[in-house]
């Protein structure tokens, strides 16, 4: 074994080369830890949904426009196909204020909601604390607590059977479910029978305000479908079958209108990755597929540096070679022993590559906001796959420098003639092949930061840096008297109650019809009462002087009043085909963002009324002590509702957290990179002191001959430079074509500008420029007499 690897040379090798040794184990290390946690991240997002028992036979339907439905298509369906099993209806927009709990809460606490049906839990698994999931909400006052909650109310107690209320209306707690986690579900207090909306709200939504078995009367409504055992239920209910049967037997009006299109089942495996609507969590594929890439690359450019930093060493390790061949060892054994080095460096390298995944863990969760960790990850299947990594990243590493040091002959080696016969050609094409990763990243980086920097200071069409919002707890009756109340506090300038507020929540509705003319027409519809244009200081463009018949007002945004093909000085609109699709006008307003600038300005109509149905309330402010005056609206608001619940916050904090993802998104690959950034320019490092190294007689040589230390550097240098050039042909299109791609998501956004290119590729140069002059200077200032005589 001795032979084999004589671990005492390697050992005396790396103390005499610092840099190299530090160079290899750092670049293996980083690497390798972000291969670990991104790793588990990309295997944790994968398995969303993985854990329910029927998840094989669970579909969720959807269309072309989203994935909600009418509450009474459900049931229609399950009577008309036998291979369906069981289903359930889902619904998140809801928020219930209970009543404190004597002996437990002194004030009111609010609840996240689930409505849904009690087949809820027989179709999904998820794990109970306390009570039975198959007798759990069978009664519409029974309610499911989730253990957090439950926590919250009533501590370590068992909340089984405990009677909660909502305005006196009293709730018996039937179960208490594990936090949902790992679920494209997003994670309520309460999961309550859907129909208990309809018996404990006195102001519900229209569509639950007559009866369940509507058809056509909601788009708000998930439906979740399980099929039987041995039937193909997707297959059954393909999209030609659903067309059928929702546009001829059910006649589903935004299907038989082509509103919607393209019905299908999706499995519920798939829905994590394939859209995210309200209530539930979602990713996209795309950007796993991006990580995943830039990470394995890193890992590659480790595995590069390994190579040309060992390649570079071999002239110097030559001799020991050719000694240990003379000494009797075989060309195998040799092969063997560098090959065992490699791996000796990919496994130290793996142990700090632990130790600073453990470090860096929590900036990691908070910059994906993902659970994910060490701890969790490792499973025994896991480990497995990861030393069998290792170990492949070990071997694969140590075998181009092997085949190196185990090619020659001894004799070259006495003669001096192996460096010069060491070209290592592809060492120069593993260079660019870096430079172009690392340039493709730079230039993504500044698209992305450019991009959301693009959204955060665009004009809107409304002001968001003095408006506070919060939600409302009155109901119509105190509106007034609190709005009164808050116009008191100095400071305050208009108060509105609103249905809708763009960038927060989902309140609006649809004005959905086909005209006379057969134009469909598709227009969002938002509930304000008077004082909401000027709390969002929104200017009118025209206004007809024209109220509805109860008084009412309805403006249109200039897209809206363009879509229905209005006359400039139009004051009602009378295309519609039926009366409730036809109306007065009262004026129009400009077009202002509606959500995020992935998606294009609605046309959208504004129906202002006094005593419209709010769920926020708008502040606007003035003056200079904002957060004072914030103060003062909090405790009033306080007051008013019995309890510390005053969630105000300026809209535009409402408008950032939108952009959240992208934020995050920005962070990693910006931190991936620097990464690439750093790793390149070890690899690049090591290509200088290889080639100086080769070169060193060449620029003695020229000396001798009367080249000036100048004129040998910019000869260097620009050797190198090439190299980043050619990198940088091969990168740009590369990342336009990313660039657009990932832009084209965007309804409003920047222009890919020279200028990202010119970023990327000045950052490259300097990098390359500055890691080579050091190795430079040093060859043109060896002494030529030393270098001609070696």
């Amino acid at each position: 074994m001795a032979r084999l690897f004589h671990f005492r040379s390697f050992w005396n090798f790396l103390g005499r080369n610092k840099l190299f040794t530090a160079i290899n184990i750092f670049g293996f290390a980083v690497s390798l830890m972000f291969v670990l946690l991104l790793g588990l991240y990309v295997q944790d997002e994968l398995s969303v949904d993985s854990f329910h028992e029927n998840k094989e036979r669970i579909y969720r339907l959807e269309a072309d426009d989203g994935a909600q439905f009418a509450p009474g298509l459900a049931p229609a369906m399950a009577a008309r196909y036998p291979e369906i099993e069981a289903w359930t209806r889902i619904c998140t927009k809801d928020r219930y204020t209970l009543d404190p709990i004597a002996g437990y809460t002194d004030e009111t606490v609010d609840a996240e909601i689930l409505l849904t049906d009690s087949s809820f839990f027989s179709i999904f698994s998820f794990p109970f604390v306390e009570g039975n999931p198959a007798t759990v909400m069978h009664t519409w006052d029974d309610v499911v607590l989730t253990e957090s909650f439950a926590r919250r109310l009533f501590g370590h107690e068992p909340a089984m059977g405990k009677v909660i209320s909502k305005r006196g209306i009293d709730y018996t707690v039937s179960g208490v479910v594990r936090d949902f986690e790992h679920t494209h579900f997003r994670n309520p207090d309460m999961i309550v029978p859907i129909d208990n909306w309809l018996r404990s709200s006195k102001t519900t939504r229209s569509f639950l305000a007559g009866q369940m078995n509507t058809l056509n009367d909601n788009a708000d409504i998930l439906i979740y479908f399980q099929g039987r055992r041995n039937a193909d239920l997707s297959a059954r209910l393909d999209t030609a079958e659903l067309n059928r049967c929702f546009k001829q037997e059910l006649r589903l009006r935004r299907f038989v209108e082509n509103i919607s299109g393209n019905p299908h089942l999706n499995r519920l495996e798939n829905i994590y990755l394939d859209r995210q609507d309200p209530g539930t969590r979602g990713n996209s594929p795309i950007y796993l597929l991006i990580l995943g890439t830039t990470v394995l690359a890193i890992l590659l450019f480790a595995v590069i540096n390994y190579i040309n930093l060992s390649v570079a060493q071999s002239g110097f390790r030559a001799q020991e070679a050719a000694m240990r061949l003379l000494l009797g060892s075989t060309r195998g054994q040799l092969f063997a022993s560098y090959v065992t080095e490699s791996l000796l460096i990919c496994s130290v390298s793996f142990v700090l590559a632990l130790l600073f995944a453990s470090t860096v863990e929590p900036w990691f969760q908070n910059v994906l906001q993902t659970k994910v960790s060490l701890s969790e990850g490792a499973t025994a299947e896991n480990i497995a796959v990861v030393l069998a990594g290792v170990v492949t990243i070990g071997v694969a590493s140590g075998l181009v420098p092997a085949y190196v040091l185990t090619r020659f002959k001894p004799i070259d080696v006495v003669r001096g003639t192996f460096r010069r016969k060491t070209k290592m050609v592809y060492s120069k094409v593993l260079i660019v092949f870096q430079y172009v990763i690392t340039i493709v990243l730079i230039g993504c980086s500044v698209t992305i930061v450019r991009q959301l920097d693009f959204m955060r200071h665009s004009d809107l069409g409304f002001d968001t840096e003095q408006v506070v919002v919060c939600r409302n707890r009155c109901t119509t009756e105190q509106a007034a008297g609190f709005r009164d109340r808050l116009m008191q506090i100095p400071g305050v300038e208009v108060v509105s109650f609103a249905h809708t507020i763009p960038g927060v929540g989902d309140g609006s509705g649809r004005y959905i019809h086909t005209d006379i003319e057969g134009q469909f027409h598709e227009i969002w519809a938002y509930y304000v009462d008077t004082a909401y244009f000027p709390a969002l200081g929104i200017e009118p463009l025209k206004e007809t002087g024209q109220r509805q018949p109860d008084g009412s007002r309805i403006w249109l945004n200039r897209r809206a009043w363009n879509d229905l093909g209005l006359a400039p000085d139009a004051v009602e609109y009378t295309k519609g085909q039926e009366m409730r699709h036809k109306f007065i006008i009262s004026g129009m307003v400009p077009d202002f963002s509606t959500s995020d600038f992935t998606e294009d300005t609605y046309s959208l109509l504004i129906h202002v009324s006094p005593d419209t149905e709010t769920g926020y309330i708008l502040i606007r402010l003035g003056g200079t002590d904002l957060y004072g005056t914030m103060d003062k609206i909090g405790e009033l608001y306080n007051k008013e509702a019995g309890g510390n619940y005053f969630d105000g916050r300026f809209l535009q904090q409402e408008i950032d957290d939108m952009y959240r993802s992208q934020e995050r998104m920005a962070d990693i690959i910006t931190a991936l990179s620097l990464l690439a950034i750093l790793i390149s320019a070890l690899g690049m490092l090591a290509m200088s002191t290889y080639f100086m190294r080769q070169r060193a007689q060449e620029v003695a040589v020229r000396k001798v001959f009367g080249a000036t230390d100048r004129e040998v550097l910019v000869r260097l240098i620009s050797g190198f430079l090439k190299l980043v050039a050619a990198a940088f042909v091969v990168a740009v299109p590369a990342i336009w074509y990313l660039m657009n791609d990932w832009l084209s998501g965007y309804a409003y956004r920047i222009p890919l500008s020279w200028t990202i290119f010119a970023a990327a590729g000045a950052v490259a140069f300097v990098i390359a420029f500055g890691t080579v002059l050091w190795q430079s200077l040093k060859a043109t200032r060896a002494n030529p007499v030393l270098a001609v005589r070696d």
